[in-house]
């Protein structure tokens, strides 16, 4: 499994997992990748606001990648659009914030 780490995207961290996937075809075996995503907080890695794999095979890992931090940047601009998330994503900064202070 290969792993990749974005910069903060409005105040989250970003990882991007892709791995190897097989599949069978009529003309034989295809390479394939699958790809998961977690949203994290920074300076929290172990408190993820999501961690989801997604349900496509991709034809190659640059593909899978850049799907994965797409729907983490979608994931993250519905939570902050959302009046209720907003306020809960708020107050989980503001400690993450005041947790790192002492």
């Amino acid at each position: 499994m290969s792993t990749q780490y974005y910069a903060p995207y409005r105040g989250c961290d970003v990882e991007v997992h892709v791995s190897l996937s097989r599949s069978h075809g009529l003309a034989g075996k295809y390479r394939r990748f699958r790809v998961s995503w977690t949203v994290t907080m920074p300076g929290f890695p172990t408190r993820e606001l999501a961690n989801l794999p997604e349900q496509f095979d991709f034809l190659t890992e640059h593909e899978a990648f850049k799907y994965g931090e797409n729907r983490a940047h979608t994931f993250i601009d519905s939570m902050l659009s959302t009046p209720s998330q907003r306020r809960r994503l708020g107050d989980r900064r503001a400690r993450a914030e005041g947790l790192a202070k002492d």
